[in-house]
Parts: C-alpha cells; sequence; structure tokens
C-alpha cells in the first residue's frame, strides 16, 4: 500500500505511468486541483499523465489515503 518511488523528478513533456501491482484497487488522484484523476485501478491496470507543466505534484489514492506521492517536473 505505497507509491514506489513515492518521489520522482522528471522534465517538462515527460510521461509518468502507474501500474498497480496490488490486489486492492488504488486511484492516482491530485491533492489539489484535477491534473491528476485516474479511475479506480484493478491489479495490473495502468495509469499515465504527460506533465506540460513544471512544478509539484502531490496525489494520493483515494481509497487509501495514507498512500502519498509527488511528482517534481522541472
Amino acid at each position: 500500500f505505497s507509491f514506489s518511488p513515492s518521489t520522482i523528478e522528471i522534465n517538462v513533456g515527460d510521461t509518468v505511468t502507474w501500474t498497480n501491482k496490488e490486489s486492492a484497487t488504488h486511484t492516482v488522484t491530485s491533492d489539489s486541483g484535477t491534473e491528476l484523476s485516474s479511475s479506480s485501478l484493478s491489479k495490473n491496470e495502468a495509469y499515465s499523465h504527460t506533465f506540460t507543466t513544471a512544478g509539484e505534484y502531490n496525489y494520493h489514492c483515494s481509497f487509501h489515503t495514507s498512500m502519498r506521492g509527488k511528482v517534481i517536473v522541472r
């Protein structure tokens, strides 16, 4: 029940893909705003997002709010 790695640094224009490797359903959901908004991801399902603006993007799983992560876009 964690994002791994919990923090990543990427460049503007890069795409990040999250793949659920657990049996529990998870989401990738922005802490604020709507930048990241996956549907419910079952085991082996994936969600991708291309970051077009520099900044820090904090996110969580809407089902398991202790699951947190951050994308730093340079």
